[in-house]
């Protein structure tokens, strides 16, 4: 060692060493800043200078997975038919509802489309108005079916969709036994409150508890057997398949005609009664426990996409007591009109009935004001929103066409036109459900995106507009395209709001939803036979006389087009919170 060097005091590999080290000081963070331009490149698609040089590298960025594209869509025939085959390829459970569903649908429309003529040319025959009094009894049958559904809905919540659903079709077929069986009883009465008159209502009466359970019970079933994704097109499916039964007795006139099998009416009751029986069966063996506790398991392990926020503020809201309630004014406004058109309407002889109806409206409104539990559900109905209730209360005006349907067309043809649409009356009368089964999947699939309220709006007038045809005369030019017509415009947006209805109710509570919001359908029910349809038929299309059905049908098509006016009207108050709603 030189005495120069250790005079320095630092040995010459010292300062080597130091200076490497500089060396990959610089080069690391040179290394650093290209990583950066490198990302930048790859991300971005340009270079990005680094803003200021860093003492120590930063891991690189982690790749981000891009979001998968959409797929493209199919052909449009596929769109069309793909309901039909996943109607086919259904599961056990669905099919457990699908088909008991179909045989109840063609049970119910069958009957009904009977009863109108039964009532008028069997029962009532020979007395005054027998028109109004025979639509007087159908109108305790749908509406009564809708009231049973606003007080029974809750039964498949408590006690589940199969022990719900078996114990409807006892029901039901009870009451269509009773009615098979009363014009056969020996020494039976016929006229107002005669023996037969009196079975019928029993039977009737056993068929509104059944149904009243039966519906909701089956629209619950669709929520739990199927996810977000399939519960548009199941809910579709559940309404074209009971108006595919609906279609069937088109051909009962093979049971009911002399020239055929030759049972009449009476007879053909028979026939319903016994497919009652098939449709309980069928319900019992398909929605075994086991299917319905796999089909709800498998639905829920789907159900992955729901915010647990939504569901917390949902439990909250459920579960929190409000004791200041506010009542909302137009329910009492409801219950006010029930009085005043029973009182209107009933005849003298039967003001009791009013007065009864009248005692009940008291007795369940101070119900209401002095318990605090029944006036929170009433304030939590969904008709206590006040958008809510105009909405779904401005559709009553169309959905007269569709009680037309068995309270109007079967005697209306039957009278008014000639040769064989008149003798088969069934075929034209029965042509709305076919089309409806063969419509509803094909619009529900190429609307499945579109807008409720615009769904709504072009519905309605689709489908009040054809009426207007019949206002030119009882032709089967205006006939035929009055139905196809009509039935596109309710395809379009009859199901989505049943679905609309299911959505938006509160975990376990579908039921009661579904039952609560036939409410309008109640009144549609009551009040078309008991203002319209009886004295209507009466005055322009009676069974004897002159007939004028072209002003009748002038009336009962302005009526109907009047939801279309009143949706449109409607659109800024009503529209964005309805949408909002169900998002």
């Amino acid at each position: 060692m030189s005495g120069n060097d250790g005079k320095n005091g630092s040995p010459p590999y010292r300062d080597d060493e130091e200076a490497a080290l500089e060396r990959a000081k610089s080069a690391l963070h040179e290394a650093s800043d290209a990583l950066e331009i490198a990302e930048g490149l790859r991300d971005k698609g340009k270079v990005t200078a680094p803003e200021t040089p860093r003492e120590e590298a930063s891991p690189p960025e982690t790749d981000k997975e891009p979001a998968p594209a959409e797929e493209p869509p199919g052909p449009w025939w596929k769109e069309i038919t793909q309901p039909f085959i996943d109607l086919v390829h259904a599961s056990r459970a669905l099919w457990g509802i699908n088909l008991g569903y179909l045989l109840e649908g063609m049970c119910y429309f069958g009957v009904l489309g009977y009863l109108a003529m039964y009532f008028s040319d069997f029962v009532f025959k020979g007395i005054k108005n027998a028109d109004e009094w025979s639509h007087l009894m159908l109108a305790i049958l749908t509406a009564g079916i809708t009231l049973s559904m606003v007080a029974l809905g809750w039964v498949c919540d408590k006690w589940g969709v199969r022990r719900t659903l078996i114990l409807a079709f006892v029901f039901l077929l009870a009451g269509r036994a009773l009615i098979s069986a009363a014009s056969f009883i020996p020494s039976a009465t016929i006229g107002l409150w005669g023996s037969v008159h009196l079975v019928t209502m029993g039977g009737i009466i056993l068929i509104v508890i059944g149904y009243g359970m039966y519906q909701p019970s089956a629209y619950t079933a669709i929520k739990q057997f199927t996810t977000p994704k399939t519960a548009a097109m199941g809910f579709a499916m559940l309404y074209a398949l009971q108006n595919l039964g609906g279609y069937l007795p088109s051909y009962a006139w093979l049971f009911r005609d002399d020239e055929y099998l030759g049972l009449g009416i009476p007879g053909t009751f028979w026939v319903y009664t016994g497919f009652t029986v098939v449709g309980l069966v069928a319900t019992a063996i398909l929605l075994s426990r086991r299917t319905v506790e796999q089909a709800i398991a498998t639905a829920e392990a789907a159900r992955t996409g729901q915010e647990e926020e939504g569901k917390q503020e949902q439990e909250q809201a459920e579960t929190s007591p409000n004791t200041n309630v506010k009542l909302p004014q137009h329910i009492w406004l409801v219950l006010v009109a029930i009085i005043a058109i029973t009182y209107w309407r009933v005849p003298e002889p039967y003001k009791w009935i009013a007065h009864i109806v009248t005692m009940i409206v008291v007795i369940l409104s101070v119900l209401v004001v002095t318990n605090n539990r029944v006036k929170q559900w009433v304030a939590r109905h969904p008709l206590a929103d006040g958008k809510f209730f105009f909405f779904i209360f401005a559709l009553i005006p169309v959905q007269t066409l569709f009680a037309y349907n068995w309270l109007v067309l079967p005697q209306y043809i039957s009278r008014a036109y000639s040769g064989w649409i008149g003798e088969k009356f069934e075929f034209a009368a029965n042509l709305n459900p076919i089309l409806i089964f063969i419509a509803v999947p094909m619009i529900a699939a190429l609307t499945r995106k579109a807008d409720i309220y615009k769904m709504m709006v072009i519905g309605t007038s689709i489908m009040a507009a054809p009426a207007f045809l019949l206002v030119i005369g009882p032709y089967w030019w205006t006939l035929f395209p009055y139905i196809i017509i009509m039935t596109i415009g309710e395809a379009m947006w009859q199901p989505r709001f049943l679905q609309y209805a299911a959505e938006i109710a509160p975990k376990n509570r579908t039921g009661e939803y579904m039952g609560v919001a036939q409410l309008p359908w109640f009144l549609t029910k009551m009040l078309t036979p008991l203002l319209l349809t009886g004295w209507m038929m009466e005055r322009y299309c009676p069974a004897k006389g002159e007939t004028n059905t072209e002003a009748m049908w002038l009336i009962y098509a302005c009526i109907a087009i009047s939801s279309t006016v009143m949706l449109i009207l409607a659109k800024g108050w009503i529209g964005k919170s309805l949408q909002s709603k169900v998002k």
